[in-house]
């Protein structure tokens, strides 16, 4: 196997650098740095840049501005809706170095034991990442991106970027079912191997991406493909090896040298699935065990969603039944009982623990006349029954996606909707929600010519203006 050079970024994120580094900027990567590795080792790095990007800073600070989290101390600037484009580097290179520039690295030639399957699952792990940067950021670098002959990438259209992941997707997809694998690859984090649920994997990320440009028809059609039950789910199952830093990264924040700087605490959606009067509690539903898992009490629990073990979802069984729940209502309001079913689809795994243990919650199933008018979840009446249904599922949505980036994509989205429909996050301060992160201090300092001038964070993405 012909081995190649690559940046010390993979020895670096083999140990998982993530709240304490991130905050404190010590992960930078000397890119002067060289190390050798292969294709195989290769792929396990991109996974874990890839794990970083969406589960560290930026979601983080995402979760201040969706009512996930408190910011104090170093966050404070993030509560009060300040940004620094220097807090966009890290994630940036995370994206731009430890992902695109390394899952092509791989598709260059380099020797690997199944070249369909790697070519595939790197697809994958690249559509991820850019998919994210561009729902976060706008117009980003893609076509011309990571290619050392052209050092200052132009920036293309977030339109087009999304189109051509879904091209990119339906190519991984063709590859991994041509694979044959179906496990044995050790140095696959998510899934051993096993190339079908890769595929699952892939849909279901089709299905995101067309959520994000509002098409809705598409994403309900890619998430009939995408995953169908909890052992599907992309994931990553951290070691625990607390001396190595290779653990849960919401623990790794919460347990740092830093952690006041955010807190579960009074925020708004601890509130939402609390006892108090801001409660989404009803009588079908008893949040009890989710708000456990959630919280201890007084802070996140370091035994529950942010233990130091606890598997990180990336692309989730949940996120696809509530993504096919929202997007065949949308696409088509005869859907509405077929948007119920999947609703209650997703409330059969709360109550049966499939995401957390359960032991007092209550997640019975819903009927129709719970959203007719003075139903349950439209006493009021003001509403009619697919929009009170749709209201439900975007709040489900909400309070499935704690600590993740997904809650952030959807606050964005669903502005369009009318006022009654929307989870009602509350502003920090101000009168507009943050719409985007804005782009890294060091990209403008190299690439300043193509970096779209966008003046601060409330302005609204292509997509969702």
């Amino acid at each position: 196997m012909r081995l190649f050079k690559t940046s010390l970024i993979i020895t670096a994120l083999v140990c998982l650098v993530a709240c304490q580094s991130v905050v404190e900027d010590i992960n930078d990567i000397d890119p002067n740095k060289i190390g050798t590795v292969d294709g195989q080792t290769l792929f396990t790095g991109i996974q874990l840049a890839n794990i970083t990007a969406q589960s560290g800073y930026l979601n983080w600070a995402a979760g201040v501005w969706t009512g996930n989290f408190v910011g104090s101390g170093r966050f404070a600037p993030i509560q009060n809706y300040e940004y620094g484009n220097t807090n966009s580097n890290t994630p940036w290179r995370n994206i731009y170095v430890g992902v695109v520039k390394q899952a092509r690295e791989i598709r260059s030639g380099i020797e690997v034991t199944n070249k369909d399957f790697f070519y595939g699952a790197s697809k994958v792990l690249e559509a991820h990442a850019v998919g994210t940067a561009a729902n976060v950021f706008g117009d980003v670098p893609y076509s011309e991106a990571s290619n050392d002959e052209i050092p200052t990438p132009k920036y293309d259209n977030q339109v087009d970027v999304y189109n051509a992941l879904q091209s990119l997707l339906d190519e991984a997809i063709s590859d991994l079912q041509s694979s044959g694998a179906g496990g044995g690859i050790s140095e696959d984090l998510y899934f051993g191997g096993d190339a079908n649920k890769w595929v699952k994997a892939a849909y279901t990320l089709k299905a995101r991406l067309y959520l994000d440009v509002r098409d809705y028809a598409s994403a309900a059609t890619a998430a009939q493909n995408g995953i169908s039950s909890e052992s599907e789910s992309m994931k990553y199952y951290p070691p625990a090896v607390v001396l190595t830093g290779d653990t849960n990264l919401l623990n790794q924040f919460f347990t740092g040298s830093f952690p006041d700087d955010l807190t579960t605490d009074g925020s708004f959606l601890i509130d939402l699935i609390g006892s108090g009067t801001g409660s989404r509690n009803n009588a079908k539903t008893d949040e009890a065990d989710r708000a456990a898992y959630y919280y201890d009490g007084v802070d996140i629990n370091l035994s529950g969603i942010a233990a130091n073990n606890e598997p990180m979802n990336q692309i989730s069984y949940q996120e696809n039944i509530l993504t096919w729940a929202e997007a065949s209502l949308r696409s088509n309001s005869a859907n509405f009982d077929a948007a119920l079913a999947k609703l209650n689809e997703h409330r059969a795994n709360l109550r049966n623990g499939v995401y957390f243990s359960t032991s007092s919650g209550v997640y019975d199933d819903y009927v129709e006349a719970d959203f007719l008018a003075t139903g349950i979840e439209n006493v009021d009446g003001s509403l009619s029954k697919e929009d009170a249904l749709l209201r439900e599922i975007l709040e489900e949505r909400h309070v499935s996606f704690f600590a993740d980036i997904l809650s952030f994509n959807d606050l964005r989205r669903t502005k369009k909707d009318p006022a009654a429909i929307q989870v009602p996050v509350p502003l920090n301060t101000g009168s507009q929600h943050p719409e985007r992160f804005l782009y890294p201090f060091d990209e403008e300092n190299t690439n300043g010519d193509n970096v779209p001038g966008v003046a601060d964070i409330f302005v609204k993405t292509p997509v969702n203006q």
